[in-house]
């Protein structure tokens, strides 16, 4: 976990050529895991967050782990993810401390996202005073209906022009991975792979691997690869490429959510 939540990685000289966006049709992008892959190892520094940092939200995130059905998938019904099925190093289940499981993957994904451009994303686990507009990421129990062991989807929204999309994360396709993992290793798999969808909510694509030093250990790895190996998937992610998530309006108007009390950024 990271030293301080409000510590963020930031590379002023990182240039990743963005890949081609996912086409704005069938359910959105993805995010996969691959064989073999190599470290982005970006220039990095902290952003200097202020501890206690609060600011009106862009757009608010709920983590749904109850089941139900998601708008990206007409006819599969999502399972409530199934926490004993995910062993610790320690003998235990994460169902042994479920609660703070939840708890600490919110408030990761939350630190993942602090330094997405053009978005203050305030992620819940509470469906209590929601505004009417928010996007839901269902965390469930089920394969992925496409295939491929594809670990997560979310819709692809350019320029965040909505703030009512949709992802699901495919908890099956997660478990096969390997393991058993410690329960931090398992708190960084679940929070990268939602933070990763939840980029494309904003209006993200994927990235390019670049070359890396092979001497040097990066701090992070990028959040928004196409693919990360399980290696790379239990490490901390933040967003480090110099990628606009609008790229025809840099400058594009966003509403503010008002919710009943200050918007914390990393998590409530």
């Amino acid at each position: 976990m990271a030293p301080s939540p409000y510590v963020r990685a930031r590379s002023a000289t990182a240039h990743i050529v963005l890949t081609a966006l996912c086409a704005l049709t069938g359910a959105g992008c993805g995010s996969g895991v691959g064989d073999n892959l190599f470290l982005y190892a970006p220039p990095a520094d902290s952003c200097g967050g202020v501890l206690g940092r609060v600011q009106p939200a862009t757009d608010v995130v709920l983590l749904d782990w109850s089941g139900g059905r998601s708008k990206l998938f007409d006819d599969l019904q999502l399972d409530p993810l199934d926490l004993s099925a995910f062993a610790t190093l320690d003998g235990s289940t994460l169902a042994d401390d479920g609660e703070a499981f939840k708890d600490a993957v919110i408030a990761e994904t939350a630190t993942i996202l602090c330094d997405i451009p053009g978005a203050a994303v305030h992620v819940t686990g509470s469906k209590v005073s929601l505004p009417s507009d928010f996007t839901t990421v269902h965390i469930a129990q089920v394969f992925s209906p496409t295939g491929g062991g594809q670990i997560g989807e979310g819709s692809f929204d350019p320029c965040n022009v909505g703030h009512n999309d949709a992802a699901v994360i495919f908890g099956e396709e997660l478990r096969r991975l390997g393991g058993p993992f410690t329960f931090d290793e398992w708190v960084l798999m679940f929070a990268n792979v939602t933070a990763h969808e939840i980029g494309h909510t904003l209006g993200l694509g994927h990235v390019a691997r670049q070359p890396h030093d092979a001497s040097a250990r990066p701090l992070y790895v990028e959040l928004m690869l196409a693919t990360h190996t399980v290696s790379e998937m239990i490490r901390e992610q933040r967003y480090l490429a110099s990628e606009s998530n609008c790229p025809s309006d840099g400058d594009v108007l966003r509403r503010r959510v008002d919710l009943d009390g200050p918007c914390v950024v990393t998590s409530d």
